[in-house]
């Protein structure tokens, strides 16, 4: 562990910040000046400390404020800490505690990584041309000008920006007042309300957007490049929806007058919630409503709804330190869903969340060296492997579903209004918010939730019931999907056990137990009902499972229920609990099925024993012919053709049976979809849930020209939502000289550097190009260190690597590569949670590898 930092906050308190930035895009430059008016904390000393990184400090003074007159102290020295991002001022005599203004002037670079001041490059008119925006997140600020970069650090802020004139510019509040001098344009605006430093930006360049108002009266605007203004439009409706439900919902009117959205071509992350600017990669922003796919939608609302709920929770209300980063994002993972519910309650997006977010958490959550969702931050370096999206999202999304359902949402709601109106402006830790929710639920929050937050993993609870038994008796013990690992403590969680069927007690808190059953009842018994809790149920006796089954076949079983049951299954035979065999002998109840979310967790479990016989021929092709059976009948029922009156749901549905059915190598589905590839010369002209899947068949199973037609195209196409879909089905070729293409394109200006990871990941996932995959990856590394290291995204190079293997040999060899980068603080921690979860496949792969090519052999 590095040494810990000083927080500079304890030494200094900024109140108000005036910045004037001079930024110059064609010299990639920008010169500023920054005055800061605040507290000198502690003992007298000689020197004031601000962050600042990478920039060349050319004039500092501080000024004494009080009420006897302003002085001035003569600064002898300027120090420039590189190391620690820091710029020290050294004064001629003692500074003492008290009131201060500090002035800098300042120089700096605009650089290509997507954080501090950065350039997004777009084609216009047939001329390259760039817009210039801002990621402070988690620790950018200190690139652009020196200031104390921490959360708690919250202060006002007025911003100046000069820029080239005749281009949009904008920031987090409207602009105060602009004029042009020749060819540049000064542009002022109005203070910010008190806020932490991270959430300050701007952005400027050539944009167009679409505006709508909210029945209060905020202006909300999407902006995006010209090109692309016609994309924006379903953005701003479905922000000013979310923004009234959530003014409604926390009982807190939104405090600024304006909301503006920003699609940026060039973002390395999925959106950043800067305080009245939203910034967005185009994916997540924009979708044509036309020829979009339902994913692109659900997406963009899921996003943009994330963001809004930020305004709230993290910017009106903001963790002290970075440790309470959930505080931020395990709200905004949940509450996105529960407005898009809101927004749209035909989409039934509460079983989106449960199996992607929890079903992610449980999958992450069962090694053991994983994060807790509230970790220690010692160094800012550490900031970035803390955005762990399967952790203090996924899962601490799922422990805050689970709270909403433990107390009430009546109570939820009560207990989040008492927190904003108490804290608003201001910075919280963890049992601010338990304290506001137990004086709604009047409950002890903290209790019930200490074990989620601080502990790593979650609860396997053994379930021993007979049909027509009285008694269940229940046990819990932390879940682990490497058998052989040992868990630091088995401490027992509080777990609310979320039962189909009513219980003398609601909740399990200790190792073991026996409860009872209310009433007598000829359904079966479930736990974790719709997904309402967090844990991993496993039903020990083989009655209590076949009444399970029967109630599956019979329709007596919803959605949630029916794809938990394949989850958990999917997550038990991983851990030596069950097989994978048994997970196979579940899929013929599921026959006839018709929710895109169980047919979602189908997918998975069949990929599970797909990993285990992708290079036995012949297993292989039993396989393909039991997924066949299950998924034919659907598939062409529902056709490839979208129908205007379809519902979301059938949309989803006839993306993912085609794309399985194709996956099997389905004569017919093959054949059709090569048919529909050589016909197609845009994408509108193919339907916009099987798309993705006639992409993936003329890659996968066209020929050369085929190939190169859909690279000509992603080549040519300007759409950032359409060229993701057709890289998606180029990386699935299994041609040698195809996937070489690919990875020659790599390091090239046809895929932009956000978009890299997608490509690693999707050909790393192909059996065919996994091999190539590593090679790329292993003989790039200095240049993936250079264009990487500053982003948060750089740890998922370990990760996606270690997300594929399965066997000793490339356990050896991911151990051999990444010895040396153990010592990389953004690196270590992901390094170590790949090789626990190969090791962990690769004892799953000894369990469960010839039983079920035994097992398929006499089918």
């Amino acid at each position: 562990m590095g040494k810990k930092v000083t927080r500079l906050f304890e030494q200094f308190r900024p109140e108000k910040y005036e910045l004037e930035l001079d930024i110059d895009p064609k010299g990639m430059a920008f010169s500023g000046t920054v005055v800061i008016r605040g507290k000198k904390m502690g003992r007298p000393s000689q020197r004031l400390t601000f962050h600042q990184k990478d920039l060349k400090i050319t004039s500092a003074t501080i000024t004494k404020c009080d009420k006897k007159g302003d002085r001035q102290l003569e600064v002898t020295r300027v120090n420039n800490q590189g190391s620690f991002d820091e710029v020290r001022l050294h004064a001629a005599e003692m500074v003492y505690p008290g009131e201060y203004s500090v002035t800098m002037e300042f120089e700096g670079e605009i650089t290509r990584p997507m954080n501090g001041i950065y350039p997004c490059f777009f084609t216009h008119d047939g001329k390259q041309k760039k817009l210039i925006a801002t990621q402070f997140e988690s620790h950018h600020a200190r690139q652009a000008f020196p200031c104390v970069d921490e959360p708690e650090a919250k202060a006002t802020f007025d911003l100046t920006v000069l820029s080239p004139a005749d281009e949009t510019v904008l920031s987090n509040t409207p602009v105060k007042k602009q004029t042009v001098e020749g060819k540049r344009q000064i542009t002022s605006f109005e203070t910010t309300p008190k806020m932490s430093v991270y959430l300050l930006a701007f952005v400027f360049g050539e944009m167009g957007y679409s505006s709508a108002k909210t029945k209060r009266g905020v202006e909300v605007r999407s902006y995006a490049t010209p090109d692309n203004v016609k994309l924006t439009r379903y953005s701003v409706d479905t922000a000013v929806k979310v923004l009234e439900f959530f003014e409604d919902y926390f009982g807190v009117p939104y405090p600024l007058p304006k909301l503006d959205m920003v699609a940026l071509p060039d973002f390395s992350v999925g959106a950043m919630e800067n305080w009245g600017l939203l910034t967005f990669r185009q994916t997540t922003m924009l979708t044509n409503p036309k020829s979009g796919s339902i994913e692109s939608k659900q997406l963009v609302a899921l996003v943009v709804s994330h963001e809004i709920s930020h305004q709230w929770f993290g910017d009106l209300v903001t963790m002290q330190w970075w440790d309470d980063l959930w505080l931020n994002e395990s709200f905004a993972n949940m509450m996105e869903y529960r407005a898009v519910d809101a927004v749209h309650p035909e989409w039934q997006i509460w079983e989106q969340f449960v199996s992607h977010e929890t079903g992610s958490a449980k999958r992450r959550d069962s090694l053991a060296d994983v994060q807790t969702i509230r970790s220690e931050v010692r160094h800012p370096d550490e900031i970035s492997t803390l955005f762990d999206p399967s952790i203090v999202y996924a899962k601490g999304g799922s422990v805050l579903y689970m709270l909403l359902h433990y107390i009430g949402e009546e109570a939820f709601r009560a207990g989040l209004k008492i927190y904003f109106k108490k804290h608003a402006y201001g910075n919280t830790r963890a049992e601010y918010l338990w304290a506001a929710l137990s004086a709604s639920s009047r409950q002890d929050i903290n209790a019930f939730m200490d074990g989620w937050l601080t502990r790593p993993g979650y609860p396997l609870v053994g379930v021993e019931w007979k049909p027509g038994s009285e008694n269940v008796k229940l046990t819990q013990h932390r879940f682990l999907s490497d058998p052989l690992a040992k868990a630091a403590d088995n401490q027992p969680w509080h777990v609310p056990l979320a039962s189909t069927l009513e219980l003398s007690a609601s909740t399990l808190d200790k190792s073991e137990a026996t409860v009872a059953l209310k009433s007598p009842s000829d359904k079966p018994l479930l736990l974790n009902h719709d997904g309402h809790s967090y844990f991993l149920p496993h039903y020990q006796q083989p009655a209590h499972m076949l009444a399970i089954i029967g109630a599956i076949r019979k329709g007596e079983v919803g959605s949630i229920d029916r794809l938990l049951l394949l989850d958990n299954y999917t997550m038990l035979q991983r851990g030596g609990v069950s097989t994978t065999t048994d997970l196979l002998e579940l899929l013929p109840a599921y026959q006839g099925e018709t929710s895109e979310n169980v047919w979602g967790a189908l997918a998975v479990a069949i990929g599970e024993a797909r990993k285990l016989v992708e290079t036995d021929d012949a297993s292989d092709e039993k396989l393909d012919a039991m997924i066949q059976e299950l998924v034919l009948k659907i598939a062409e029922d529902l056709g490839w053709d979208d129908k205007p009156d379809d519902t979301a749901q059938i949309l989803r549905l006839r993306g993912l049976v085609i794309a399985v059915a194709a996956g099997s190598k389905a004569p017919g589905i093959i054949k059709e979809g090569l048919r529909r590839y050589g016909a197609f010369k845009k994408p509108s002209d193919l339907s916009p849930s099987t798309r993705g899947a006639v992409y993936f068949v003329g890659a996968r199973h066209g020929s050369d020209a085929d190939f190169k037609k859909l690279l000509d195209l992603h080549e040519s196409i300007q759409n950032a939502d359409e060229k993701e879909e057709i890289a998606n089905g180029l990386t699935a070729t299994k041609e040698p000289k195809h996937y070489k293409q690919l990875f020659d394109l790599l390091t090239t200006d046809s895929i932009r550097r956000q978009d890299l990871m997608h490509w690693f990941a999707w050909l790393l996932r192909n059996r065919y190009s996994r091999a190539a995959a590593w090679e790329w990856m292993a003989g790039h590394w200095q240049w993936i260190e250079q264009e990487f290291s500053a982003e948060k995204t750089y740890s998922y190079f370990p990760r996606f690597a270690g997300s594929v293997y399965s066997k000793p040999e490339e356990l050896k060899q991911f151990k051999a590569f990444f010895k040396p980068l153990r010592s990389v603080v953004a690196l270590s921690r992901d390094i170590t949670l790949a090789e626990q979860e190969i090791n962990s496949r690769i004892a799953w792969r000894q369990r469960n590898e010839a039983a079920v090519k035994g097992w398929l052999a006499k089918r």
